[in-house]
């Protein structure tokens, strides 16, 4: 038990200068301390954010710079491209042109295919219209030899009886 009391008498020696309190004066060194820390680490942080924008600054700058140097290259395939259109509107050009020879030669044919038209149905119906006007005169003439025989026959019985 002896042994705990100095022990523990022991322990508060040692924790009687951890108790202190602060001055002004300590807690205005501290202050001016940590300060002096704190302006160190924003000066290096500072230098440091500074060397990190510059490098990704010339890494942009590269960057845009290839970009550019692709956007010339698509500058050139446009324009390729733009030659090459020309050479299809050319090709429609002579396309556009065939059609409409192709459209004359069809109404030509068309055209021929109605005079055609027109000579079959002349063919076929000059004869038609010349068989039916005679086939008119010949009823006719058929009702006239029959009016004449009647009247022969007329006649005829008529003499048979005068005599």
């Amino acid at each position: 038990m002896k042994i705990l009391i100095f022990i523990s008498i022991f322990f508060c020696i040692i924790v009687m200068p951890a108790r202190a309190e602060l001055t002004s004066e300590d807690l205005n060194k501290i202050r001016l301390i940590v300060k002096e820390e704190i302006e160190q680490e924003l000066s290096i942080f500072e230098t440091r954010i500074k060397e990190y924008v510059d490098i990704r600054f010339e890494s942009v700058d590269t960057q845009f710079k290839s970009i550019d140097k692709q956007f010339e290259g698509v500058d050139t395939q446009f324009e390729g491209v733009d030659k090459q259109f020309e050479g299809v509107d050319k090709q429609f050009e002579g396309v556009a042109e065939r059609f409409e020879s192709v459209d004359n030669q069809i109404m030509h044919v068309t055209y021929v295919t109605y005079g055609l038209i027109a000579l079959i149905v002349a063919a076929i119906g000059i004869p038609q219209i010349i068989m039916a006007w005679r086939s008119e005169q010949d009823r006719d003439q058929t009702k006239q030899i029959q009016e004449l025989r009647q009247e022969i026959e007329i006649l005829k019985q008529r003499q048979i009886i005068r005599p």
